[in-house]
């Protein structure tokens, strides 16, 4: 039986790690957190860090896996890059997971190819920050060059100079260094592919629903987004732009886009599968796709093409969260698996958890998924039966 060495345990990479026992593959899984809740279905765990390159290639010398695998998460990115390329196993380059998880490489990297992206500054000190505030014009947004969840970003308003939003990012960030970026303004959607032999095929297009300012934190996604065909080829044009720019010749990719007046402009690139359930589940559920096993065979070396098929109904995802204070119950009607759509829920707080202000997808305290005819159908759908969840909080 073929060994998959999964980096990441956390409820994001169950789907993945699910997927592998289901091919009749052996999962074994890495996290430095020891109740880490992938580790229940694993075949075998390691309490390490997915950031030890030393440790982790110390499990490869010890289990010869087939594949090092991850999902939905950038950490472990650069280290599977290159254990892929001393080990010979089909992973991401290295060169490629770089650009793809450092932002201002990938910014660079980017603009260099002539891809539509925001205008940018790197800021490395406070004397940066103070001097080069405003070399943007207008709001901005700060964010980490080096992190994921939407953790450290904040709307900046054109006239606040306080260095607490400097501050903020870059406690955020693991070499202390932040991007200030122009704010787009327009419709922010995902798109969902994987590159085969360096071509890459488009599997979905996503609809993103954030909080807004300060944090955008993302609350929810529908599949299929609504756009008009116009729009929707030149955002499947500009991907795979950037795709070919950042060097990615192989595996999944999780796009960012914004739809501008200027038109579609790249927010970021991951390398990888999607976060918040839409590769694992949503792309299944609308389009038929299964992303995880087309990752998990090319990982292993099996020729792959994606099978598209007629298939094209709605999918969605709702998060739900609650104002600050101390989660005390969390009260379900008996009735919300036979809501229309309905397909799955789960809560990501335990009761007597204290919830904090919402400043990052960790902020969520649960999901709903659902299904429809179009993706509009399958959001209202979740909304609909949120609305008949009662939240305690005391």
């Amino acid at each position: 039986m073929k060994k998959i060495l999964i980096l990441g345990g956390s409820i994001l990479q169950v789907p993945i790690i699910k997927k592998v026992k289901e091919m009749n593959l052996e999962a074994i899984v890495a996290d430095y957190d020891e109740n880490a809740e992938g580790f229940k279905y694993a075949d075998k765990i390691y309490i390490v860090s997915t950031n030890d390159q030393e440790k982790i290639e110390n499990i490869i010398l010890t289990e010869k896996p087939a594949a090092v695998i991850t999902a939905s998460t950038d950490s472990p990115m650069k280290i599977i890059g290159q254990i892929g390329e001393k080990f010979n196993l089909n992973t991401i380059s290295y060169e490629a997971a770089v650009k793809s998880t450092n932002k201002y490489i990938m910014r660079k990297t980017l603009e260099f190819h002539k891809v539509p992206i925001p205008k940018y500054i790197l800021i490395e000190n406070e004397n940066d920050y103070i001097y080069k505030l405003h070399e943007i014009i207008g709001n901005k947004i700060i964010k980490p060059i080096d992190s994921s969840g939407s953790k450290g970003i904040i709307l900046v308003d054109n006239n606040d100079v306080s260095l607490d939003n400097y501050y903020y990012s870059k406690s955020n960030s693991k070499i202390g260094k932040v991007l200030i970026e122009e704010q787009l303004v327009g419709n922010e959607i995902s798109v969902e592919s994987i590159t085969i032999n360096n071509i890459t095929h488009i599997v979905a297009i996503t609809q993103k629903i954030t909080t807004g300012s300060p944090h955008f934190i993302e609350m929810g996604h529908f599949i299929n987004a609504n756009l008009d065909k116009v729009t929707e080829k030149k955002v499947e044009a500009i991907t795979k732009k950037a795709i070919s720019s950042l060097g990615i010749t192989q595996g999944p990719s999780h796009t960012e886009i914004m739809l501008t007046s200027e038109g579609p402009k790249i927010i970021e690139v991951g390398a990888r599968l999607g976060g918040d359930f839409i590769s694992s589940h949503l792309v299944n559920i609308a389009n038929g796709i299964d992303l995880l096993e087309l990752h998990i065979l090319q990982s292993i070396g099996e020729d792959i093409q994606p099978k598209f098929n007629n298939k094209s109904r709605g999918a969605a995802i709702k998060y739900f969260t609650s104002k600050k204070g101390l989660l005390k119950g969390v009260n379900v009607p008996d009735k919300i698996t036979d809501m229309k759509g309905f397909k799955e829920m789960k809560l990501l707080k335990e009761v007597n958890t204290h919830l904090e202000d919402i400043i990052s997808s960790n902020s969520r305290i649960g999901y709903i998924i659902c299904e429809g005819t179009t993706g509009i159908e399958a959001f209202e759908s979740c909304e609909k039966i949120l609305n008949t969840i009662e939240i305690e909080i005391e």
